[in-house]
């Protein structure tokens, strides 16, 4: 089993390689994983943010009648939707994307000195501004 962090930091990354690709949809299925990831991390501004990009994208998403990923989490309903979504974008799944879309990220976690930064620079944004916003 992968580690909480660095399985959020894979469907973040896929979620950019997937939005480079336009295959928005597929991007709205990562970034619910890594959503759900940051939630469990109690990494609040980070899943707030993908929920607001999926919700950009995707107008009538489940996520809409949740006010956060942690009342969604609370909801067997999207228990059985996060199983499918998993199902169809199992890490394992996540990294051949990665591989197959040919997508390259220069971020490196030894550059940002907290978790929060880093995963903030995968999504391409700034840490302060995501804490500003979403914090």
């Amino acid at each position: 089993m992968m580690d909480p962090f660095d399985e959020l930091i894979l469907y973040l990354r896929v979620a950019q390689a997937f939005k480079n690709g336009l295959q928005m949809s597929n991007r709205d299925r990562a970034l619910v994983l890594a959503g759900t990831c940051a939630t469990l991390l109690q990494m609040t501004p980070i899943a707030d943010f993908c929920r607001q990009l999926v919700l950009q994208n995707n107008h009538g998403h489940m996520l809409r009648k949740y006010e956060n990923f942690e009342a969604a989490t609370l909801d067997p309903d999207f228990g059985v939707f996060l199983k499918q979504v998993r199902r169809k974008l199992s890490p394992e799944a996540a990294e051949a994307q990665l591989i197959s879309l040919g997508y390259h990220c220069d971020v490196r976690p030894t550059d940002y000195p907290t978790q929060n930064e880093y995963a903030a620079a995968v999504m391409g944004v700034d840490a302060e501004w995501l804490n500003d916003h979403f914090g």
